[in-house]
């Protein structure tokens, strides 16, 4: 009784000397085999903002929120990243790691997630800028003011109904070229329909076309295809493609995970 009184006595508390051989031999080595090539403050830019190479760091978190908080392993995001609990964060993505490591970590953080490692996250080196300056860039065509520009002289004005048809005309009359011909009625409906919504007008509505005696029949059908449902669904789908290929996994595999904030 004596013996086990003074063993009580003379333990340091936890809080005074933690069980920094268990992160050591445990925690350390998962980290730098499966997490540091893409979560070190030592890369000019960690994955998600987030470092796991240095304490401050991975108490810090990324751009996803705080990932450990210690002493409380269910409300750790790093922990939950490790379970494939949420489809969209899945650590590390070439796969899940044993129950066994997953278990260590769960103890590591319930612990109150000792770290030896004092070090300070490292200050990212400012890059020398690349490309042109600022005021270079002031001059960038697509930042110039609007102006009218002269309708420039072309030696066929028959072949030029407005401003842009003359300057297309002017620039082929330059380099020797000569414009095509003009498409005959039915190629042009054709053509203004795959063009706009995407498919080929029916034999109907390219007969509808030709009999239309009015002046202006083909500026009525142009107007009548932008109104569309059509049209916005043939250019809608090219934003979708985008945000498709930018946010989903259609594979569902580890490796290759969603990305939630791809909409910022």
């Amino acid at each position: 009784m004596y013996l086990f009184l003074s063993l009580t006595l003379f333990t340091a508390p936890p809080d005074q000397a933690p069980d920094f051989a268990f992160f050591e031999t445990k925690i350390r080595p998962v980290l730098v085999s499966k997490c540091y090539n893409c979560h070190s403050s030592k890369l000019p830019a960690p994955k998600a903002d987030f470092a796991l190479d240095t304490k401050d760091a991975l108490l810090k978190g990324g751009a996803t929120g705080v990932a450990i908080v210690p002493g409380k392993p269910g409300e750790s995001r790093l922990l939950s990243a490790l379970r494939y609990a949420d489809t969209d964060l899945q650590m590390p993505p070439s796969g899940k790691l044993p129950d066994a490591v997953i278990a260590d970590f769960e103890q590591w953080i319930a612990a109150g997630a000792p770290d030896p490692r004092t070090a300070p996250i490292a200050s990212a080196v400012a890059a020398a800028p690349q490309g042109m300056s600022v005021e270079e860039g002031r001059k960038w065509w697509a930042f110039q003011p609007l102006k009218v520009v002269a309708t420039p002289p072309t030696r066929d004005s028959r072949a030029a109904k407005n401003a842009i048809d003359a300057s297309i005309l002017y620039k082929l009359e330059q380099q020797g070229l000569s414009p095509s011909p003009e498409a005959d009625p039915r190629t042009l409906v054709r053509r203004v329909y795959v063009d706009l919504v995407g498919f080929k007008p029916t034999y109907e509505e390219i007969e509808a076309f030709l009999s239309d005696p009015s002046p202006l029949a083909y500026e009525n059908l142009v107007d009548r295809l932008l109104a569309s449902p059509h049209y916005g669904e043939r250019w809608g789908r090219h934003w979708m493609d985008v945000a498709r290929y930018g946010e989903d996994n259609p594979t569902g595999e580890a490796a290759n995970p969603a990305y939630p904030f791809a909409w910022r």
